[in-house]
């Protein structure tokens, strides 16, 4: 079965849930991506996507792990692997352009552009040394 939408993993990788739920801490599948008949069976999924019904979390988010794997698609990268960055802040930094490691490390963080949805609190600085590091190629 091909996914029809972004999957996750919750930390414990007990629950598979969809994008934007709090709950969420690895990407499992993209939209295309074939997913195990065990796992769309464990995970009760119907058509590559989560059954209806199921609700997202609006409890409090954890603390995320690095996801290590940036993902790559046409929505571009995945901002959220940058430690702070929330599905919300991604989503708002994503409207304003702001879509990959490369547009975020071009950010002057001493004056960051206005991004509606984004806390004045945005630790620009971290959010912009991390996608250089990010950008960076690996050495070895």
């Amino acid at each position: 079965m091909q996914a029809k939408e972004r999957l996750y993993l919750t930390k414990d990788k007990s629950k598979l849930v969809g994008e934007g739920d709090l709950r969420a801490a690895f990407l499992y599948a993209a939209p295309g991506d074939e997913i195990p008949a065990s796992a769309v069976e464990r995970f009760g999924l119907v058509d590559g996507s989560l059954a209806k019904g199921g609700k997202k979390q609006s409890a409090p988010a954890e603390d995320k792990e690095r996801r290590g794997q940036e993902d790559k698609g046409e929505k571009g990268e995945d901002l959220s692997v940058i430690k702070g960055i929330g599905a919300a802040a991604q989503a708002a930094l994503k409207a304003a352009g702001i879509d990959s490691f490369s547009a975020l490390a071009a950010v002057d963080p001493a004056s960051p552009p206005v991004v509606k949805g984004l806390s004045p609190r945005a630790d620009w600085q971290s959010w912009v040394t991390q996608a250089r590091e990010l950008m960076k190629p690996p050495t070895g």
